[in-house]
């Protein structure tokens, strides 16, 4: 049976950045590999995991996927709607 799922709230590109190549590493794969089992190149993913603010969110996405990461989005507890 797999572990419970770690949840971590994330703030800003650079702390998605920052567990993505947390993963990576523990994987114990190297950019271009990840890279390329993510369909990106190298420089992207170097850019998501530097925290570049500007990159496509459907490629980063992919790029969550194939690490074994999911995005998940959640009403702010005590917040109105907008």
């Amino acid at each position: 049976m797999a572990p419970p799922a770690q949840i971590t709230r994330v703030t800003s590109p650079k702390e998605l950045g920052a567990i993505v190549r947390a993963v990576r590493r523990e994987a114990g794969i190297d950019q271009a590999r990840a890279a390329g089992l993510a369909g990106v190149g190298t420089r992207f993913l170097g850019d998501v995991e530097r925290g570049k603010p500007t990159l496509r969110l459907g490629l980063v996405l992919q790029v969550l996927e194939r690490l074994g990461l999911e995005l998940t989005v959640a009403r702010r507890a005590g917040r109105q709607r907008p």
